[in-house]
This record gives structure tokens, C-alpha cells and sequence, in this order.
């Protein structure tokens, strides 16, 4: 297969511009959060976005949902504890593990949090044509497909 893709200069590169997007998003999508008094991270919109979907799954797993190691985990939970939006509690047949919970201001934070990401999204991807998006989406799972694969 003949090599398609530059990566130099470092503005051809894959791997680079996929970086500075996802840079450039999480950055904006906390701006947007902020602006509507939200102090939320990216990172930590991930997790409350997989709690949503299905509380109390172990730390670990969570970390794995995430995409996150185990030390970025512990702190994006932690900083969560202290705003009081997720709770962890020994796992009852395994107490070294923890499970993850929402507290109440966690799950109330998703009506007012989706929306905010929702018009986010529609406005970084303003003027892409669907086609283009589902060509997106293809191209980036057969990419984790291939690094899992290696």
C-alpha cells in the first residue's frame, strides 16, 4: 500500500491534527460550560457522561469507559467528590475496589449540561456536511480498530 499520509511537515500529520482538535475542543467545550457557570472539564464531562448512562461501575472500569489511566481517574473522581457531584463507596464483595455513584446534584448536572454540550458540538461542526461526518466517524473506528489490533 503506498504511504498516503505526510507527517512531515508536523501540520500533515494524522496523529497531529487529531491532537490539536480534541485539544481545541475540550478547551472550548469547557469555555462554553464556564460561561454558562458550569466549572466543569472535558475530562470530567466524560465521566459524568458515563455515570449517566450507568452508575456504579467500578473506578477501574470507569477509567476504561473513559479512556483515562488509573492516576488521571483518581483525580478527575476526586475533584468531582469535592463539587459533590459523585460518591465513591467500597465495593461489597470486594472492598478494595470502588464504585462510582452520582449524587443527586450529579444527576440533576445532565439536564443542564447536555444542552449546553449539545450546541457546542453544532457549532464546531457547523457547515460539515453529514456525509462528511459519517466518513469521519468511519475513518476514526477503523483507526481504534487498527491500534487495537497492534
Amino acid at each position: 500500500m503506498k504511504n498516503i499520509l505526510n507527517v512531515f511537515p508536523l501540520d500533515n500529520s494524522p496523529g497531529y491534527i487529531i491532537n490539536s482538535m480534541a485539544r481545541e475542543m475540550n478547551a472550548y467545550l469547557y469555555r462554553s460550560f464556564r460561561k454558562n457557570g458550569f466549572e466543569i472539564t472535558a475530562q470530567q464531562w466524560a465521566v459524568l457522561n458515563r455515570l449517566w448512562e450507568k452508575e456504579g461501575v467500578h473506578q477501574s472500569k470507569l477509567a476504561q469507559l473513559t479512556s483515562k489511566n488509573r492516576h488521571n481517574m483518581a483525580m478527575i473522581l476526586k475533584q468531582l467528590e469535592i463539587k459533590g457531584y459523585v460518591e465513591k463507596k467500597p465495593d461489597e464483595r470486594d472492598k478494595r475496589l470502588n464504585r462510582v455513584f452520582l449524587t443527586k446534584s450529579g444527576k440533576a448536572l445532565k439536564k443542564e449540561l447536555i444542552p449546553i454540550a449539545v450546541k457546542t458540538i453544532e457549532t464546531l461542526f457547523s457547515g460539515v456536511p453529514t456525509e462528511d461526518m459519517e466518513v469521519f466517524k468511519r475513518v476514526h473506528g477503523t483507526v481504534i480498530e487498527n491500534l487495537k489490533s497492534v
